[in-house]
């Protein structure tokens, strides 16, 4: 009975310490209440928050603990991603940039000719909207290019009927990757119509080097003898319309597929 009124008693102050204090494995000097020095195996469950009487939440299928910073308990926390094969296309590039400097078109006209892919940027005849031209980088021979352009044309217009044929295109090292041709008229009696402009070029399997990417535009036609103003990117009549409505954007995109070679790693540590 004695030996076992020790034990009682080894034991109360075991609890007590573990209540009051810190414990160390494999450490004389514990930094935490419980402080693990080597490997740790947890073969069940993990329980986070909860009380005396209650336990904490498990996390979902595919969840990870995630730090919510000094002096606050971890959270689970699921990442919402497509599974992926990580030598399949991947971004690796990203640059943009607009513009308020757009083009003003006076009655000039150059024509309705056949625009060609990899026709030169001096054999498109057209103005280029300078302020967007990107230079961007190519990493890996497989690779995928997009590249989005986007602006308002006007016509400073107030005759029913007016109309002006006008095309734009993306160009990459000076040979045109990407166009589009469009007719903007006055069909009522609205004046001073606009229209939204999108041009989306997509080029593959650049060759790994620095390259540059420009826009340019032209006037090709007019029709019903009308002779004024074609803005682009610019405002053709302020009465409707300002620079900042008018800005032009452009986008460069890379996804590249990476070389079962490749040792560049996906963070910096």
């Amino acid at each position: 009975m004695i030996f076992n009124k020790y034990i009682v008693v080894l034991t109360m102050i075991f609890i007590n310490g573990l209540a009051f204090s810190q414990v160390g494995i494999n450490t004389e000097t514990p930094r935490a209440r419980l402080d693990v020095q080597g490997n740790l195996s947890i073969r069940n469950r993990i329980y986070l928050g909860g009380s005396d009487s209650v336990n904490g939440l498990l996390g979902d299928v595919g969840s990870v603990l995630v730090s919510q910073g000094a002096n606050n308990p971890p959270v689970w926390k699921v990442i919402r991603r497509p599974d992926f094969d990580p030598f399949l296309y991947t971004i690796f590039n990203n640059v943009a940039g607009d513009t308020t400097s757009g083009i003003t078109f006076n009655s000039t006209t150059t024509g309705s000719e056949i625009h060609t892919l990899n026709q030169t940027l001096t054999s498109f005849g057209g103005t280029q909207i300078t302020a967007l031209q990107k230079d961007f980088q190519i990493e890996n021979p497989e690779s995928i290019t997009i590249l989005t352009f986007e602006t308002i044309a006007q016509i400073n217009s107030s005759a029913v009927s007016s109309a002006v044929e006008f095309s734009c295109g993306i160009f990459v090292d000076d040979l045109l990757k990407g166009i589009r041709v469009y007719t903007l008229n006055q069909p009522g009696t609205a004046t001073f119509p606009f229209y939204t402009f999108d041009l989306v070029a997509a080029v593959s399997n650049l060759t790994i080097a620095t390259h540059t990417a420009k826009v340019a535009c032209k006037r090709r036609a007019n029709f019903n003898s009308f002779t004024d103003i074609l803005g682009i990117g610019t405002p053709a009549n302020t009465a409707n319309l300002n620079s900042f409505m008018t800005k032009s954007s452009l986008v460069v995109e890379t996804y590249e597929k990476p070389s079962t070679g490749n040792t560049v790693p996906v963070y910096n540590p």
